[in-house]
């Protein structure tokens, strides 16, 4: 008798129906699996053999053969075993149950007990979308689909739970949604009153914290460079429900919010500078999210970034522009969302001392120029904030006015002010921050005074900004209006926002 069941797989982040067709037809007893199945999926019917034996499942000799339509797409992954085990039942005759509204999925150990998959939180909301009643999943996965609703959700921890369900001998209780709620970002490792002085750099902070801008640090080893960027977290506004579950999506179906439920704090993302341009860009034979996009709505810090691969940092145009990534192989394409912040950190020549106080450097001008060539001007054009770090005369117990104006919690305030400034400025509308502005909302949300006017346009011709860095310094201005609570732009924000832009393409 032939039994279908339904599951479904991610290409990127979408969702693809598979039909799990499942027939015995006369011949030599085998087990067949079909429909272009990748090798950890070709090995279930190892596994669901097994699970249904140690169910009490007496597996019947006949030539079974399993579809995973449609057949022309690769199949990865081990989160259709569910689907084929309640398929096999279904066939053999064990159960009757109507199937045609659930979608199941899981992957069996050999004793059939349900392990977590990789995806679940959107392929349950893909589930949805298809307008199925129910999804069946292993209860390791319940945490991370918890706050969705308008489906009914069943966890189950082993295969048997499903079988007396369908038997009629046991009661399945759906999983009962719980409210989306804002949380702060957790224990920061680092605060800004940890920081001695660097109070303009501190600023810098606050700005790119606002308004979602890349920021480049450049200064000597031991400057703060680092501590800055960790103590960056402290003051970000927190994740609203649509980015949190933007940002757990590409979390699962890299594997990384398995079990641990809906992501509430920003991401921060530290790739070492040996990374690997698929590494960070995305790719791989399974054409997983990269560094950029598991940094989604959070931070991608890249400390020492002339180290990187000059290949790895040009990839990186695109995506900073455009917020997403395509990536291309011979298997086919997927788009990842990369909308991140950019925090970079350089020294500014090999020794690191140029421009020091406290010693003199020891590069020669034909050192430091090829050492600032490593990073294009075009990746320096698409950074909306350049400053540099100097070292600070650390004195222990230190306090000061200018210490309290700048610590975390009154930068947070007034960061958490502006965003709300944002969201309402930018309601209905698929952008959260003013960085993700386009040039037609540039026109229409930044509005200079007279005055700043004409600062912007002297500052066009004295300096010869590029198209790019025009907007970029509108944007960074108006950020900086809306972190005072200025609906025009007047010319101390703009004047502000020109100190940030690179004087010349030199690091």
């Amino acid at each position: 008798m032939l039994a279908r069941v339904f599951t479904a797989t991610m290409e990127g982040l979408n969702p693809v129906k598979i039909e799990v067709e499942v027939d015995g037809v006369t011949g030599t007893p085998n087990f067949i699996l079909i429909g272009l199945a990748a090798k950890a999926v070709d090995e279930a019917k190892e596994r669901v053999t097994a699970a249904l034996q140690n169910c009490g499942i007496r597996i019947k000799a006949k030539r079974t053969i399993v579809n995973l339509a449609p057949a022309d797409l690769q199949k990865t992954g081990t989160a259709f075993e569910l689907a084929i085990a309640v398929g096999l039942l279904k066939m053999f005759g064990e159960i009757s149950i109507d199937t045609d509204q659930t979608m199941f999925f899981g992957e069996l150990s050999l004793d059939g007990v349900l392990k977590p998959v990789a995806g679940i939180l959107p392929l349950v909301m893909a589930a949805k979308k298809m307008g199925y009643l129910n999804v069946v999943i292993p209860e390791a996965n319940q945490a991370e689909v918890a706050i969705l609703t308008g489906i009914k959700i069943f966890p189950i921890r082993h295969l048997s739970d499903y079988i007396q369900y369908a038997q009629k001998l046991r009661l399945l209780t759906p999983q009962h949604s719980t409210k989306f709620t804002l949380t702060d970002q957790s224990n920061p490792e680092v605060l800004l009153e940890d920081i001695t002085g660097q109070f303009k750099a501190k600023r810098a902070l606050q700005i790119a914290a606002a308004g979602g801008h890349n920021l480049h640090m450049i200064g000597p080893p031991g400057a703060g460079k680092t501590l800055l960027a960790k103590a960056l977290c402290s003051i970000l506004p927190p994740l609203t429900e649509e980015e949190a579950i933007e940002t757990t999506s590409i979390h699962s179906i890299a594997g990384i919010a398995t079990c641990t439920g809906l992501i509430t704090t920003r991401p921060f993302r530290s790739p070492h500078h040996t990374v690997s341009t698929a590494g960070m860009i995305g790719g791989g034979s399974d054409m997983s999210p990269g560094e950029i996009s598991l940094a989604h709505r959070g931070i991608l810090f890249l400390d020492e970034f002339p180290e990187f691969a000059r290949a790895t940092i040009e990839a990186l145009r695109q995506p900073m522009e455009d917020g997403y990534v395509h990536i291309t192989r011979a298997k086919g394409t997927v788009e990842y969302p990369a909308r991140f912040s950019l925090v970079a950190a350089s020294n500014p020549c090999p020794c690191g001392y140029w421009h020091s106080k406290l010693k003199p450097c020891s590069c020669s001008p034909g050192k430091r120029k090829l050492y600032s060539q490593k990073i294009s001007g075009p990746v320096i054009d698409r950074i909306d904030l350049h400053f540099w770090v100097q070292t600070q005369n650390i004195k222990l117990n230190q306090e000061s006015t200018n210490c309290t104006l700048y610590s975390t919690s009154n930068i947070r305030n007034s960061v958490l002010a502006a965003h709300q400034l944002q969201q309402q400025r930018f309601a209905n509308l698929p952008i959260f921050y003013n960085a993700e502005m386009s040039p037609a909302f540039i026109k229409q949300h930044c509005i200079c005074d007279a005055q700043a006017e004409q600062t912007l346009y002297q500052a066009q011709r004295r300096f010869q900004l590029t198209t790019r860095s025009f907007f970029k310094v509108l944007k960074v201005a108006r950020t900086i209006a809306d972190l005072e609570g200025q609906e025009i732009i007047g010319d101390a924000h703009l004047s502000e926002a020109l100190q940030y832009r690179p004087k010349e393409i030199v690091i």
